[in-house]
């Protein structure tokens, strides 16, 4: 962020040499550290006259919940999850290398998070999204959603420099890398046709911004300004992803159902849930298995089907 003001209190200080260490030993990405100092800001100035022993609990625990309350009292369950889980990693940090006596955040409880419903999406709209996109681009980017099953900034953060004719490097949550095979024969017709077409350099971004316009007065609209070396940002992604529906002429759905899709398909294919969780990224199999396997009875059917002509 670049109001860095909030540095000259004495949590401020504080804050700076914890954004250090989380940035440069701990591995944090320049999108993770913009999350979590622009709450780390907020704190400072709201606290300015405190510094860190202030917050030793259980005075500390008392001072975090009104933080929390007036901050994001009014805001979703899992942004005020985050909030927490974002205080207890700096306080925890403060109480390994400042010697703080404990860490204030740990008895704040995280809020439930609503359960959202996510669906998949069926052959059919899949199909009519590929087709309605005029741009090879767009193709490339929904296939890589809907076969391989990217999280959305995992998609904005794919550049031609990853793909090395074979496996796809994708760069996950908190750093963590790892490779996919391009196997589909689709995906990579049409990414290997995108390269050849379009001759990027290896640092240009799959999806990145540009103004769309008339080039002349009156004139027929084309791309008046682009910046190929720039990822798109959170919202950009969202209005890119609005456009394909749009297109498509269906109904608006989750940019994150086509992650379900991929990884629901996959396993309907393949039975195997350890694969599917290392095609998901998932850190815990339980995320794989109970949120994004959509199966049904249609499933258990075929594989009972399966079963009953195995011979015995």
């Amino acid at each position: 962020m670049r109001d860095k003001a909030y540095q000259a209190t004495p949590l401020g200080v504080e804050v700076r040499r914890y954004c250090r260490w989380k940035k440069n030993e701990w591995g944090a990405t320049e999108s993770t550290m913009l999350d979590y100092e622009l709450i780390f800001a907020k704190l400072a100035v709201d606290y300015a006259d405190l510094e860190l022993p202030d917050f030793a609990p259980p005075m500390g625990t008392e001072r975090l919940r009104e933080f929390i309350d007036e901050r994001w009292g009014g805001r979703t369950p899992r942004t005020r999850a985050k909030v927490i889980s974002v205080l207890r990693d700096f306080f925890a940090w403060a109480v390994r290398e400042q010697g703080l006596p404990g860490n204030p955040a740990v008895p704040i409880f995280r809020p439930r998070r609503r359960e959202v419903a996510r669906g998949t999406f069926t052959e059919k709209d899949m199909a009519k999204m590929l087709a309605a996109q005029a741009r090879q681009r767009d193709r490339v980017a929904l296939l890589l959603l809907f076969r391989l099953g990217l999280r959305k900034g995992e998609l904005t953060r794919v550049q031609f420099k990853h793909y090395d004719g074979r496996n796809l490097t994708v760069f996950g949550k908190g750093g963590k890398v790892r490779y996919l095979p391009i196997v589909d024969t689709e995906l990579r017709l049409q990414l290997e046709r995108h390269i050849l077409d379009r001759g990027p350099s290896p640092d240009e971004f799959l999806l990145y911004p540009e103004k769309l316009g008339p080039e002349f007065y009156k004139g027929p609209v084309g791309v008046i300004w682009e910046d190929r070396h720039k990822r798109l940002s959170s919202t950009a992604m969202h209005r890119w992803w609005g456009k394909c529906v749009d297109r498509a002429g269906i109904a608006h759905r989750p940019m994150h159902e086509a992650r379900h899709t991929a990884i629901t398909d996959f396993l309907r294919h393949t039975g195997n849930l350890k694969l599917a969780q290392m095609l998901a990224g998932h850190a815990d199999i339980g995320t794989t298995a109970n949120i994004y396997a959509h199966l049904d009875t249609t499933d258990l059917e075929t594989a009972l089907r399966a079963l009953n002509e195995v011979p015995r």
